[in-house]
C-alpha cells in the first residue's frame, strides 16, 4: 500500500494485470476510435471549402514557404533556426497546424487536404491515448476510461476528422489544465516548466488559452496570501504546496513559453506591432462579421495597426466609453447564454451535468466522514479541492465572458468548447482525490462501491453507442 503524501491519503500498488486490462481497453478504444472517425474522414467531411478548411490548406503552403527560408533570397543562419519552429500566421490562424503538415506542403490541395485529415485524426488518436495513461496514472482505471470515453466520443472525434487544429486544441487546452490542476495541489518546480509548454503549445494552435494562465495566477496569489496569514497566526499549513516555490516556477513557465513560441510572437511582432497580435481581439467588439471583415481587410499590417491609439482601437475601453459598463455585462451574458445553448456543454449537458452528481455524492461521503471523526481510526482531512473548484469558476468565467462578448462574430467560439473536457475532469478530479483520502476510513468500501457504480454508468452507455454506431456502418 502506497501513501498519497499531498492529500493524507493511501492506495494499493495496481497490479500488473489491472494495467494489462486497462492498456487492452485502450487498444479496443484507438480502433473504435480510428474506426468512426473514417467514417467521418470518407464519407461526411468530404468538401475542403467547408468550415474554413481552404484557409489552413493555404497556411500550410505559406508556412512551408518561411520554414523553407524560400521567402528569402539568402537564407540567413537566423531564419533556418527559427524555421524549425512554427511561427507563420495571417492574424487569425495559429501557426502549430500549419506548421505540422509542412512536409505534406509539396501535396495538390486536394491531396493535402486528404493527407491533413488521417494526419488530424491520427494526431488526435495518439494524445487521446496519452491523456488516458497520464489519467490512469492520477484516477482509477474505471475514472480515467470513464473520462476519455466522454471526452473522446463526446466532443473530439468530430473536430478530428476535419482539417483544422480544434481537436488539436481541446486536446493541448485539457492537457494543460490536468497540469494546472496538479500544480495546484502540489506545486513541483517541474510542473511549471511542463506547464508553460502546454501552454505553448495551445497557443500556438489558438490564441485563446489566456483564461486557463490568468484562472492559475489569481488562484495561486490567493492561496499565497491566505498561507501567509495562516502561517502568520501560527497555524501550520496541512498540504504539500509551497508558496516559495512559486517565483522560481514562474519564471521557468515563462522560459518554457518563450523559448517554443518565441519565432512566432518575432514573426507577430514583425507583420503585425504586437507580439501577441489576434484579429480577433479587436472583432470579438464589433456589432457584425461584415465589420469585423472589413477591420481585417483594412488594417493587413503593422503600418495600419500602428495608426490604431489605445483608447480608440476595438477594445474594452472603447466599447465602455461609448456603451458603458452595464450594456458590456448584458452582452457578456447573453452572448454567453447562446455560447452555451449552442455548443457541446448545451447538447451534451447531460455528461456535465453526470459528472457534477458524481462530485455531489463523492463530496457528500467525505464530508459525511469528517463530521464523523470519533469513529475513524485516523484523520480525515480536506483537500485542494476548494483551490481546485475556484480555479474551474475563474477560468470558465472569462472564458464564457469572451466569448459572449464576441458571440455576434463568433457564435462558435472554439473556447467555449474547449471548457466541456476539462470542467469534467475538475469534477471526477476532484471525486477521485476524496476517494482516494477516504481509504483507511470506515466509509472506504462504501465510496469504492459508489464511485465504481457511478463510473460504470457512463462506461456501458457510450460503448452502447460505440457498439451501435461501427454496427450502422456495416462492420
Amino acid at each position: 500500500m502506497k501513501m498519497d503524501r499531498v492529500s493524507g491519503g493511501f492506495r494499493k500498488r495496481r497490479s500488473w494485470g489491472a494495467w494489462l486490462g486497462y492498456l487492452t481497453f485502450l487498444v479496443i478504444y484507438t480502433w473504435a476510435y480510428m474506426f468512426l472517425g473514417s467514417v467521418v474522414v470518407l464519407k461526411h467531411n468530404t468538401d475542403r471549402s467547408a468550415n474554413q478548411q481552404s484557409d489552413y490548406i493555404d497556411a500550410v503552403y505559406q508556412s512551408a514557404s518561411i520554414s523553407s527560408g524560400s521567402l528569402e533570397e539568402i537564407p540567413s543562419i537566423t531564419a533556418k533556426v527559427s524555421g524549425a519552429f512554427p511561427q507563420y500566421s495571417d492574424g487569425m490562424i495559429g501557426p502549430l497546424f500549419p506548421w505540422l503538415l509542412d512536409g505534406y506542403a509539396g501535396l495538390s490541395p486536394d491531396q493535402l487536404f486528404e493527407k491533413g485529415k488521417w494526419f488530424n485524426l491520427t494526431l488526435s488518436c495518439f494524445l487521446l491515448v496519452v491523456f488516458g495513461l497520464v489519467a490512469a496514472r492520477a484516477f482509477s482505471f474505471t475514472g480515467s476510461a470513464a473520462i476519455i470515453l466522454m471526452g473522446g466520443f463526446g466532443v473530439i472525434l468530430e473536430r478530428s476528422a476535419y482539417f483544422s487544429p480544434d481537436g488539436l486544441f481541446y486536446l493541448l487546452f485539457v492537457l494543460a489544465w490536468l497540469c494546472a490542476l496538479s500544480l495546484i495541489r502540489q506545486n513541483l518546480l517541474w510542473q511549471y516548466g511542463v506547464f508553460g509548454f502546454l501552454l505553448g503549445l495551445g497557443y500556438l494552435t489558438k490564441p485563446l488559452v489566456w483564461p486557463l494562465l490568468v484562472s492559475f495566477l489569481a488562484v495561486s496569489v490567493i492561496r499565497s496570501f491566505i498561507a501567509a496569514i495562516t502561517q502568520r497566526g501560527g497555524r501550520p499549513v496541512e498540504d504539500l504546496w509551497s508558496p516559495t516555490n512559486q517565483l522560481v516556477g514562474f519564471a521557468m513557465m515563462i522560459s518554457a513559453f518563450i523559448l517554443l513560441c518565441g519565432p512566432s510572437l518575432s514573426y507577430s511582432n514583425a507583420r503585425f506591432g504586437s507580439p501577441f497580435h489576434s484579429y480577433q481581439d479587436y472583432q470579438i467588439w464589433m456589432d457584425g462579421p461584415e465589420e469585423a471583415f472589413r477591420f481585417q481587410a483594412t488594417h493587413p499590417g503593422r503600418e495600419e495597426l500602428a495608426v490604431l491609439k489605445m483608447g480608440d482601437a476595438p477594445g474594452m475601453i472603447a466599447f465602455i466609453r461609448e456603451n458603458g459598463v452595464a450594456t458590456l455585462f448584458e452582452r457578456a451574458w447573453k452572448g454567453a447564454l447562446e455560447q452555451v445553448k449552442s455548443s457541446v456543454l448545451g447538447r451534451k449537458r447531460w455528461i456535465l451535468s453526470y459528472g457534477f452528481f458524481v462530485f455531489l455524492i463523492v463530496a457528500g461521503i467525505h464530508r459525511w466522514t469528517m463530521l464523523r471523526q470519533r469513529e475513524e481510526v485516523w484523520r480525515v482531512r480536506g483537500t485542494s479541492a476548494r483551490w481546485m473548484l475556484l480555479f474551474t469558476l475563474i477560468a470558465v468565467s472569462c472564458a464564457l465572458f469572451y466569448s459572449g462578448v464576441g458571440n455576434a462574430i463568433f457564435p462558435g467560439s472554439s473556447i467555449t468548447t474547449a471548457l466541456f473536457l476539462p470542467v469534467l475532469l475538475s469534477f471526477i478530479w476532484i471525486s477521485e482525490r476524496y476517494r482516494r483520502q477516504l481509504q483507511r476510513s470506515n466509509r472506504a468500501a462504501l465510496v469504492n462501491w459508489v464511485y465504481g457504480a457511478l463510473m460504470a454508468v457512463p462506461i456501458v452507455w457510450i460503448t452502447s453507442m460505440i457498439v451501435v454506431s461501427i454496427k450502422k456502418f456495416g462492420l
